[in-house]
Formats: structure tokens, sequence, C-alpha cells
């Protein structure tokens, strides 16, 4: 159901974008302009693929901060896309569980130097009451911190710390 995506799923991204945010609404080369250059920033950026059925039904883009080999990671959902098609039926939650257990993986094959958590973080509109209910049941009740950007659109964080539990280190 949710992959690691390739260069060749690029498409499949940018029309998912296109219909789903306003930043590239209706303009799908802008949009995959946009997937096309954050895709290139891997292993930083993460795209991920939902397929329902044998169907593209979107995408998740995940954006690590601060560094590969942090001692406490920090991982931030960027991009939450999913078809019109496809949404309401509680997809969105199943695509996160997924990505984060992929990106758990991912950091404990990449990263020697972590401590004790993976964080996962993620910004969302105040005013997007059903994104905000999903990150709340995903990542944790708490609002983590709040800022305004992009005119005057509030957004709140909520974060979710996965625990590493590894054997000491040989120093």
């Amino acid at each position: 159901m949710v992959r690691l995506a390739t260069g060749g799923d690029l498409e499949a991204i940018a029309s998912i974008n296109a219909k789903v945010f306003l930043g590239d609404r209706d303009n799908p080369a802008g949009a995959l302009a946009w997937a096309t250059s954050l895709q290139r920033a891997f292993p930083i950026y993460q795209y991920f693929l939902v397929e329902i059925d044998g169907t593209f039904a979107g995408y998740a883009g995940w954006q690590a901060h601060g560094g590969l080999h942090r001692a406490e990671p920090v991982i931030e959902l960027d991009q939450l896309g999913i078809d019109p098609r496809f949404q309401g039926k509680g997809w969105g939650g199943d695509v996160i569980d997924a990505c984060m257990h992929e990106l758990t993986e991912w950091v404990l094959r990449t990263n020697d130097r972590i401590e004790s958590h993976i964080n996962f973080v993620v910004w969302g509109y105040a005013f997007n009451l059903k994104a905000i209910k999903l990150y709340k049941r995903k990542f944790g009740r708490k609002v983590c911190g709040s800022r305004t950007q992009f005119g005057d659109r509030r957004e709140l964080m909520f974060r979710k710390r996965v625990p590493v539990v590894r054997s000491a280190r040989d120093e």
C-alpha cells in the first residue's frame, strides 16, 4: 500500500498535488517542477507513494532536518496528498503510520549516533480542522508549537517521539 517513490512516480505525485494543494492547484506542470526539485533532495526529502487496490491514491513527503546523523533525528511530514476520490476513508492515518515505520527503519539503518528518540513532526493550518484532527490522532494531542507564516495563516505543530533502544556502543 505504501512504498518509497522513485523518479518514475513524479508525474503521479504531481497530478495529486495539483488537485489538493493551493500552491499548484490546476497547474500540473508547476506541481511536477516542485515534486522533481524535492525528489532531487533525496534522502533529505523522501516521497512515499500510496496505492489502493492497484490504483495510485496519494503520496506523502517527509523531510529530515538538521543532518542525517543527529542524536535525536527530526523528520517532518511536509505533504500528505490523498486523491479526492479516496479522501474521507481513513487512509491518511494509515499512510502516516506506514511512513513512520519505514522512516524509523531507515533511520536505524543509516544513523549510528541516535541516542533515544526519533522526532516526527507536522505543521498544520489551524483552520484545517480535518487535518488537525488527524495530526492530533497520529502525532499526539498536545500542540507543541505555533507560528504564523505565508500571510496570516496560523499553523500548529504536533510531535511524536518514537523511542529507540539500542545496545551501548563500543567506545
